[in-house]
């Protein structure tokens, strides 16, 4: 067997088990449903900086299957995406915030790297629309 077929079987195997114990009530959680979004949040915090970072490494690395992965998120109305940008978001407002009271000068373009956005573009359109200005812009908090 392939290492393509091994990994998709193991995610196969997951997505029965989750469908298995997965609560039937979309709502319903539970300590260890909990205890595994915990766990997944902190993957997300630990690696956010990885410009290639997304949900499909956030399930590997958790050991789920993407679509239970999703399920945890849509059971607190949002997503994994939603969630990794949120917190590369909220870095870059940390960096850009620094870089303003220290007048460093340091290239948004770097700071935008460093939050774990490969697309310095994508960056921009992202961090207009959460904070209603561009990176750009110096605004008072």
């Amino acid at each position: 067997m392939s290492a393509s077929t091994k990994d998709y079987m193991r995610l196969a195997l997951f997505d029965l088990l989750g469908a298995l114990f997965a609560s039937s009530d979309p709502g319903g959680r539970s300590l260890h449903t909990d205890k595994l979004f915990a766990r997944i949040c902190d993957v997300v915090r630990e690696r956010f900086a990885e410009p290639d970072f997304g949900p499909r490494n956030v399930a590997a690395e958790v050991g789920l299957s993407l679509r239970y992965v999703q399920k945890l998120f849509t059971a607190r109305n949002s997503t994994c995406s939603r969630f990794i940008n949120s917190v590369r978001l909220e870095r870059a407002a940390v960096l850009l915030k620094r870089r303003s009271l220290l007048r460093t000068g340091q290239p948004i373009r770097e700071i935008a790297h460093a939050s774990g956005f490969g697309d310095y573009a994508h960056f921009n359109r992202t961090f207009r629309r959460r904070f209603g200005h561009y990176p750009s812009l110096r605004h008072p908090d």
